[in-house]
């Protein structure tokens, strides 16, 4: 049943664009307080900045944020598995008005500014966020005319906190149209349709076109990365055909911001890739996941995949490409674990970012989140619950309320 709130919703927008214009302002003036960051580009096997100096990114994912995952955020406590079946359910009890403003009311509370100045505090300078294709478009209809007005409200506001903070920001498409494989993390799991459908195909590289052209030269922003983990390919070509379509589409608008290339599939490794001069890609970063999975715990496992990366970079010196960790996770609350693995790709000239800046529960131990829950607050049922109590309970998740910095783990930029 639709709760009677059409009209308060009507108002909550406005309201909330103009305090979204009014906190752009407040962020702006925070922006100029704290230095403008430089524009970053790939130069041989490094990262430097407009004067040439190299800059190692090292920060966290944004996880569970715009592509809610179960694990690790407090999205459903039934059985929805993904950001779509959230969203879909949200629409059909309360349309699409309502599933929007909640979906806000979610985003806002799980990341807030104060997020970034506890990543700047601690002194790392770039996060990764993942998205995914159901925050631009409708959801029944992910081509050009379902395009949502709204589609850059939030991701304004990210860049204007990182800007705020000296925080660069990496997007990651974690989620195509269509889906690139059937994890929940693409935002609809149990899809892999982009692969042999050529309209999720083109629809994709013309929402990449958008992104690009909205933060050209904005040097608040990294780059572009763009498929997360392209498990469900059927072959290599495939992904690199991808590759370059959204490459080309992005380069016909913005010649300036880096693009990051991922051998996230099969054998998980620089093997993966072509060489960049194959394609004719420029002011690329190559970018590699490391996660043991099944090492239980198993300390020598893990170190040896961080050393891994580190070879895997070093054995491919002649691409003349930088090396990013984009995604890893040392499996472990022995804090040395953690040191040892960041201290491997420091030392061998790689970026990273951890996956997450926070997480609800993941694994016990947790060794998920950076920031941990000191207590669960409840999460919502999203198929029974009414639209208010969702939020409500959704609202509880802040990191200010409910988490604190994981100890265990002891992450830090350098040892």
């Amino acid at each position: 049943m639709k709760t009677p709130r059409k009209s308060a919703i009507g108002r909550l927008r406005q309201a909330a664009i103009l305090a979204s214009a009014a906190f752009a302002m407040f962020a702006a003036s925070g922006a100029d307080a704290q230095a403008a960051l430089s524009m970053l580009h790939a130069s041989g096997r490094q990262i430097v900045d407009t004067s040439g100096k190299t800059v190692q990114l090292k920060g966290f994912n944004l996880g569970g944020w715009f592509v809610m995952e179960g694990y690790m955020s407090p999205m459903d406590a039934g059985s929805l598995t993904d950001t779509y079946s959230v969203m879909k359910q949200l629409d059909a009890a309360y349309g699409v008005t309502e599933e929007r403003a909640l979906m806000k009311a979610y985003q806002d509370t799980w990341i807030q500014a104060q997020d970034f100045a506890n990543i700047k505090a601690a002194g790392f300078n770039v996060v990764r966020v993942p998205l995914w294709w159901g925050q631009f478009f409708d959801l029944d209809n992910p081509t050009i005319p379902g395009w949502r007005s709204d589609a850059f409200v939030e991701l304004d506001q990210l860049v204007a906190n990182a800007a705020a903070n000296g925080i660069y920001v990496i997007f990651d498409m974690h989620g195509v149209i269509g889906g690139q494989g059937t994890d929940v993390d693409t935002g609809q799991g149990n899809r892999n349709a982009f692969w042999s459908n050529t309209e999720f195909q083109s629809d994709t590289a013309w929402l990449w076109w958008q992104i690009a052209n909205h933060f050209k030269g904005n040097t608040t922003v990294a780059g572009y990365d763009l498929i997360n983990e392209p498990t469900g390919a059927p072959n290599n070509n495939a992904v690199w055909s991808a590759y370059s379509r959204f490459y080309n589409s992005i380069r016909s608008i913005d010649p300036d911001h880096m693009i990051f290339i991922e051998g996230t599939w099969g054998n998980w490794n620089w093997d993966m890739l072509p060489p960049p001069s194959q394609y004719g890609w420029t002011n690329v970063v190559y970018e590699m996941h490391e996660y043991q999975w099944g090492a239980n715990g198993n300390a020598s496992v893990i170190k040896n995949g961080a050393d891994n990366q580190a070879r895997d970079f070093a054995n491919h010196a002649s691409w003349n490409v930088p090396g990013y960790v984009g995604e890893f996770n040392a499996f472990s609350t022995d804090p040395s674990v953690w040191q040892y693995c960041i201290t491997a790709y420091n030392n061998a000239g790689l970026s990273w970012t951890q996956w997450a800046y926070k997480a609800v529960n993941g694994t016990a131990p947790n060794y998920w989140g950076w920031y941990d829950p000191t207590f669960w607050p409840a999460r919502p049922n999203v198929s029974t619950d009414s639209a208010s109590e969702i939020e409500r309970k959704w609202r509880l998740w802040s990191t200010s309320a409910t988490f604190a910095k994981n100890t265990a783990l002891n992450i830090k930029p350098s040892y």
